[in-house]
């Protein structure tokens, strides 16, 4: 996927909860079209929402499920059909017109209703996509906005298409490798996911995570395409080169640790923007608050004057020629020293810049 021009692809490659979340986490603008043999489907986004759109919903469909779920009787939806045709408005429009349904129980329902017709692409293999950056919803059009990671995890909540699912994870005994990202805190997992996330962590491949878990074999599969969708879960990384040879991975742990702490500085700078000098002992706190869960390698560390974070002076000389399962314990410390900023950030700042902040870290660092 190319960063700001169109791009299309076939769903046997690229999932339609992952073409979701690569959208959201690339802030892309534009209209996604999924065509296949039986029908043609567009969804549009603006910098990675998903946006409920006036065109993208059924009105007589809606009108109909509305009876179904007795939330209308016959007469009802017959009075706001012949009000819909006599004034040439939306059966939408005319359930608001005859007061038949207020205004914020209505928009409830019409998002529902938009969200369970996308429920049946998760489950598609079949058919290609294109996405245009240019396409723009025609002007009022928009009825309101949806959160992409919310839309993901509940469309994979309802998925059936198990073949699917297994063919995107990593096989039962492949090494796996789990992270925390820092939009981790954005993301609104049920207690079964968060459940299987803290044993996930502590497996060495799925095989050892079904052992462990209490939940079924068809539930851990769906919350574990859920992490994979989301980034979370991946196979392990291969095998580093042998130290010595032209490219040699050390120099690479260096570029990667500086990226991080260049993410640990950006909310540095975001934080003093808005209180000040206060930042450093809000980002202080927060270290402190999750050092004793890091481990020991993580006990030294600390925030520097500029926001970077130290884990150990002594580390930092020796970075180029630590063990491979060794710094992926920093990366993994990393990864939790970001969700805790981030979280510290909500707290003060509250959940506006939260979200704000996580969309410019996007654009920080390279890792």
């Amino acid at each position: 996927m190319t960063k700001d021009g169109p791009f299309e692809g076939a769903l046997a490659e690229t999932p339609f909860p992952r073409l979701l979340f690569d959208l959201w986490r690339q802030e892309r603008s534009g209209r996604l079209l999924l065509r296949s043999e039986e029908n043609e489907r567009a969804l549009y986004f603006d910098k990675g929402q998903v946006i409920l759109a006036r065109d993208s919903i059924a009105p007589k469909e809606f009108v109909s499920v509305l009876v179904r779920k007795k939330v209308l009787t016959e007469e009802q939806a017959g009075r706001a059909e012949r009000l819909s045709e006599a004034q040439n408005i939306s059966p939408i429009k005319a359930l608001s017109e005859l007061g038949l349904l207020s205004p914020v129980p209505l928009w409830s329902l019409l998002e529902s209703f938009f969200i369970r017709r996308l429920f049946a692409l998760f489950d598609r293999e079949d058919g290609r996509y294109a996405f245009d950056p240019e396409a723009a919803l025609p002007g009022g059009s928009r009825l309101g906005q949806l959160s992409t990671p919310d839309l993901l995890l509940q469309g994979i909540r309802q998925m059936h298409n198990d073949g699917l699912i297994v063919r995107f994870l990593p096989s039962e005994e492949e090494p796996i490798r789990v992270t925390t990202p820092f939009f981790m805190s954005l993301l609104n997992f049920e207690p079964p996911e968060r459940y299987a996330l803290q044993i996930l962590g502590d497996a060495a491949s799925l095989r050892r995570f079904q052992d462990r878990s209490e939940l079924g074999t068809r539930e851990n599969r769906k919350i574990l395409f859920a992490f994979a969708c989301l980034g979370i879960l991946a196979p392990a990384d291969p095998a580093p080169a042998i130290r010595g040879e032209t490219g040699a991975p050390g120099a690479e742990h260096g570029r990667i640790l500086e990226a991080l702490n260049e993410k640990c500085s950006f909310i540095y700078k975001f934080v003093s923007k808005e209180i000040g000098p206060v930042a450093g002992s809000v980002l202080s706190r927060a270290l402190d608050e999750i050092k004793p869960a890091l481990g020991p390698m993580f006990q030294k560390m600390a925030l520097q004057y500029d926001g970077r974070v130290e884990v150990d002076a002594a580390l930092r000389l020796s970075i180029e020629h630590l063990p491979e399962d060794v710094f992926r314990t920093i990366i993994q410390g990393y990864d939790e020293i970001l969700m805790a900023e981030v979280l510290a950030v909500k707290k003060t700042l509250g959940a506006a810049q939260e979200t704000a902040l996580v969309r410019n870290l996007e654009k920080i660092g390279c890792v």
